[in-house]
């Protein structure tokens, strides 16, 4: 494990990078230039739609007698939206409470505290970071953001949490990766395949990252995003959130604001269910928009293969007449360094992974 900074070297980083939340406490009045989106990438919030909800689905019953009446259920938000919120989880109200509560207490830490997190690598088991991707980006996103990876065999960065925060770490992601295991195993039953059946071919989730992210007011929401639009390049993510809105998801073809509910988790699919189910089910676009004077905080976990994992379509959703692969096999680590390697650029990485229509010369449209 690499060595915290010293002291000397936190103050060159820390007038290098200033994370958002720092800037807005020191009292910004204006967008910074270099947070401001170009006229035609803005966020056009007044085109925004209200009037629309992703589907909320009670998980009550479902290892009981509401069991394949939920499966289906969740089948049709998949279809629908490739987003869902869960209520009647089972997720313990305390376990949330105590995870908040430390997640705020991080990010009240001086920030000379939560730059000795600071890291840019994708791989590393702690890291502070603000924007997302600023070696690659030319726009910098309006957030801070604590991660934790866990890389199952090689490393557990739960385990490696800020000792503030550790132990309410460990036991929310505890919980949730029961919950994360229960969906991933219902939107592929859904789809008619048996449990044998994946049991024996579903990639399971080695590779898991938890993030907390800060998104401070912002003086101009019109100029800039939380986090600009992009489909997850996950199988599964899980997030739940503050209750000051931002979250927006596309649905055919409008941006469409998601309603925070008290005591859900929201639910959405990523890349790697999309190629997996042979574009049954799609990943969506989504972004976080920020907000005039209020903070929001969201924590998505995301929950992904190995990186030696090759993913393609399973094999039952396939046959040699109408259902032929649409997307290519990718080793998974592959995928995810493609997705690092350029700025955040919608779905770009799972289309990048479709197989051209031997009708066309162009991609298969999303």
């Amino acid at each position: 494990m690499a060595m915290l900074p010293t002291q000397q070297q936190l103050s060159a980083q820390n007038n290098a990078v200033k994370g958002i939340q720092e800037l807005v406490e020191a009292g910004l009045t204006h967008v910074p230039r270099n947070y401001i989106r170009p006229a035609e990438e803005r966020p056009c919030l007044s085109l925004v739609s209200d009037k629309e909800q992703v589907p909320i689905i009670n998980l009550t019953g479902f290892y009981g007698e509401n069991r394949e009446r939920l499966i289906q259920e969740i089948g049709r938000a998949c279809e629908e939206w490739g987003f869902f919120q869960v209520i009647g989880h089972g997720v313990t109200p305390s376990v949330i409470e105590n995870f908040w509560a430390a997640a705020i207490n991080f990010f009240q830490l001086p920030p000379d505290d939560k730059l000795r997190f600071l890291s840019e690598d994708v791989r590393s088991e702690v890291a502070y970071i603000t924007s997302h991707n600023r070696t690659k980006e030319k726009v910098a996103e309006w957030k801070d953001t604590l991660y934790f990876r866990r890389l199952s065999g090689v490393f557990n960065g739960f385990k490696q949490a800020p000792e503030m925060c550790r132990e309410a770490v460990l036991e929310y992601m505890k919980e949730i990766t029961i919950l994360a295991n229960a969906i991933y195993k219902a939107i592929f039953l859904s789809l008619g395949l048996s449990s044998d059946y994946l049991q024996k071919t579903l990639p399971e989730f080695q590779r898991i990252v938890l993030g907390i992210n800060y998104y401070p007011p912002c003086p101009d929401p019109d100029l800039t995003f939380g986090i600009s639009g992009h489909s997850d390049i996950t199988c599964l993510t899980i997030l739940t959130q503050n209750d000051v809105p931002g979250l927006q998801v596309m649905k055919n073809g409008k941006w469409v604001a998601v309603k925070p509910v008290p005591g859900s988790f929201v639910v959405n699919l990523g890349d790697q269910t999309e190629i997996l189910s042979n574009g049954k089910y799609k990943s969506i676009e989504h972004r976080a928009v920020t907000n005039l004077d209020k903070t929001r905080m969201s924590v998505p976990c995301f929950f992904s293969p190995s990186e030696d994992a090759n993913i393609g379509p399973l094999a039952m959703l396939l046959d040699d007449k109408r259902n032929e692969a649409l997307y290519r096999e990718i080793r998974f680590g592959d995928y995810l360094n493609n997705f690092y390697s350029r700025p955040l650029a919608r779905k770009a990485g799972v289309n990048d992974s479709r197989i051209k229509s031997s009708h066309s010369s162009t991609p298969l449209s999303p």
